[in-house]
């Protein structure tokens, strides 16, 4: 029982994740979707928040009726043009574990 036997795939060493360190604001942001509960029993509204890491500041929020891919891409944008981030090198960090690292332009 000390030693490796079986037709099992052999252990295999996994590599570290990559860790992002926030030096300074507009460096790493972090985005995420939260569940507000309504008037309407069973109805939930979605509120979109971008934040600063390295700040905790809020970057962007907006409150949509729907979970979509066009309504985080617009408040994308509009975070990047409240903060002039364009053209840095901004990584977006999410709650599942996912980045990106990008040049916004």
């Amino acid at each position: 029982m000390l030693k490796y036997r079986g037709r099992s795939k052999s252990p295999s060493k996994t590599k570290a994740p990559t860790t992002d360190i926030a030096t300074a604001p507009n460096k790493v942001w972090t985005w995420d979707i939260t569940y507000l509960k309504s008037n309407i029993r069973g109805k939930y509204h979605k509120l979109y928040m971008v934040v600063d890491i390295f700040s905790r500041k809020i970057i962007g929020w907006e409150v949509w009726p729907e979970e979509s891919g066009e309504h985080a891409a617009e408040l994308m944008q509009k975070a990047v043009v409240s903060e002039n981030a364009t053209n840095k090198l901004l990584v977006l960090h999410s709650d599942k574990g996912a980045y990106v690292r990008q040049k916004v332009t």
